[in-house]
């Protein structure tokens, strides 16, 4: 069964969840965060985080620490901590950054997390218990273009870096002062901060999103060219492509280990499976089952363009605009059975994964 929930008419930029998903915090478009709690099956506004002085661009809420991270196109990225019923900011220490911070995610263990901004830096953020104050520590071997997304290694000590310079990085993220002992890992040895372990070259096309599967062997990423990429560790140099048929994607992730979702200007959610030994990426079902109408052909009608339209009456998708994120919901067994997916005209989306064809 697929929920839908609307919150206006302005882009949901993006989403977040609280633990109990009883509340969700949304970025519309504006300055501020926004944050609604269910009551009684409706969506009533409780909190509106208003330190920022421009678009926010990402929001990122720790279920165990009840702690949220928001950037901003501000140059800033602010912690928020729930004290005596009021969301209390604490700016991030980002010296170098000059230009929008465009993602923030929390590492899995919640004691750190990391941003990337549009001036090409990437920072592991963590509190300076002593100074009392977020610090963030930049990695010196950054990408050469804007920073456009962020994948946490379920070990916790390794990053993935998506980029406008078509590639993928993975950084190591240790930090030594929240404690972090290097663990050994598939993807290669992690000792300082910041080294570069692999890049990954996307042909042509900048990264929209990076995702790791749950075990962390698997990685895959979409690009503006319509391409889907994947790489196992057990293989670091045989990446595999897939050029779709579709329109481009903007966000991705793994349900289950052999099997992720993407999501962008075609309006429904796509199911794929990743075979690492066969290197190869099979498309498997939309997720919308309402005989999708595409983003191709809403171009069409856009600019009128008869040779995009179809002469049929057209289907109706459950979004009727382009997907800016998809974010897990609820997991069962360490895969995912539902998925949440945000789109330009207001609404998130709830899809149940329960009866798709995901591999485990």
């Amino acid at each position: 069964m697929t929920e839908v929930h609307s919150f206006g008419n302005l882009p949901v930029i993006a989403h977040a969840w609280n633990k109990d998903r009883t509340q969700i915090a949304v970025s519309l478009g504006k300055n501020d965060v926004r944050i609604y709690h269910k009551q009684a099956g409706k969506w009533k506004l409780m909190h509106t985080l208003t330190e920022h002085l421009s678009r926010v661009l990402a929001i990122d809420w720790a279920p165990k620490t009840n702690r949220i991270v928001s950037a901003s196109a501000d140059y800033n990225a602010y912690v928020w901590t729930y004290e005596n019923d009021t969301w209390k900011p604490q700016m991030v220490e980002l010296q170098r950054t000059s230009r929008a911070v465009c993602c923030a995610k929390w590492s899995p263990q919640e004691n750190k997390f990391a941003i990337g901004s549009s001036d090409k830096n990437v920072a592991i953020c963590y509190y300076e218990t002593e100074q009392r104050f977020w610090a963030a520590e930049m990695i010196k071997k950054k990408p050469k273009s804007t920073v456009t997304c962020l994948a946490w290694h379920p070990n916790n000590q390794l990053l993935a870096v998506g980029s406008c310079d078509y590639r993928v990085r993975i950084y190591t993220a240790a930090v030594k002062a929240v404690g972090d002992q290097p663990q050994p890992s598939k993807w290669g040895n992690i000792a300082n901060t910041g080294e570069l372990l692999h890049e990954f070259q996307s042909e042509s096309g900048w990264t929209h999103d990076v995702a790791f599967s749950p075990s962390g062997e698997n990685l895959a990423w979409v690009s503006h060219n319509s391409i889907i990429f994947a790489v196992s560790s057990k293989d670091p140099s045989r990446i595999t492509m897939e050029i779709t048929n579709y329109l481009p994607f903007r966000c991705i992730l793994f349900v289950s280990e052999s099997t992720f979702i993407v999501g962008g200007h075609e309006f429904s959610p796509l199911i794929y499976n990743y075979d690492d030994r066969r290197g190869a990426i099979e498309f498997v079902e939309k997720l919308d089952q309402q005989g999708a109408s595409t983003g191709r052909q809403a171009i069409g009608r856009l600019f009128d363009q008869p040779s995009m339209q179809t002469q049929s009456p057209e289907p109706v998708t459950t979004h009727q605009s382009m997907i800016t994120q998809i974010v897990p919901y609820q997991t069962e067994n360490m895969n995912l059975s539902k998925i949440s997916s945000a789109d330009l005209f207001g609404q998130v989306v709830i899809w149940n994964l329960s009866g798709k064809k995901i591999k485990t």
